[in-house]
């Protein structure tokens, strides 16, 4: 775990693409940034650095996503990476998703939270971008409402009944642009 830990930090460190104070602060955000900068840059072993990284977090695709560590773990091993050493780590953890939204587009989804345990959605640009995301209840009541700047926005609140909550994340901008997401 301590060499996991010095991995995610020299990750931290190492990529000059995004600039610090553009970091999200959420760790699992800035795994898949690094593994995009990573694959841009036809990195291999950064790759493989950022799935142990993803695996150590615990975080996994959310359902009908693409899965980027096996993604980037297949590019690494043709590249001739050295493999991820296998981790057993919790069952569940928090869950993550890449997208993409045309100019004036919007996403819709829908994520069931658990009454009393604390829910926590992020969003982090992949770029400059004019994005928004909107959580609303199971009646239609707005819970959080926030523009999605440079860095990471957090959506943070105490279900008080178990229930199925929209996350709407919205393009303003007049490009397409994309974002990274995680609900805990």
């Amino acid at each position: 775990m301590k060499g996991l830990l010095l991995t995610a930090l020299a990750l931290a460190s190492a990529s000059s693409a995004v600039a610090a104070e553009t970091q999200p602060g959420d760790p699992v955000l800035r795994a898949l940034i690094h593994g995009d900068v990573a694959q841009a840059a036809d990195d291999g072993d950064a790759l493989i650095d950022t799935v142990q990284e993803l695996a150590a977090l615990g975080a996994r695709p959310a359902e009908g996503q693409e899965d980027l560590a096996a993604l980037w773990t297949a590019q690494a091993d043709a590249k001739g990476a050295a493999a991820p050493i296998p981790y057993r780590g919790r069952a569940l953890g928090p869950a993550y998703r890449r997208g993409s939204l045309a100019a004036g587009g919007r996403v819709i989804l829908r994520q069931l939270f658990l009454a009393g345990q604390r829910a926590r959605i992020s969003v982090a640009p992949s770029g400059a971008a004019k994005l928004s995301i909107r959580v609303q209840g199971g009646d239609g009541s707005t819970l959080c409402a926030k523009p999605v700047g440079a860095g990471q926005v957090d959506c943070i609140w105490l279900p008080l009944f178990t229930d199925r909550y929209a996350i709407v994340i919205e393009n303003d901008g007049p490009a397409a642009a994309g974002f990274y997401l995680t609900m805990r």
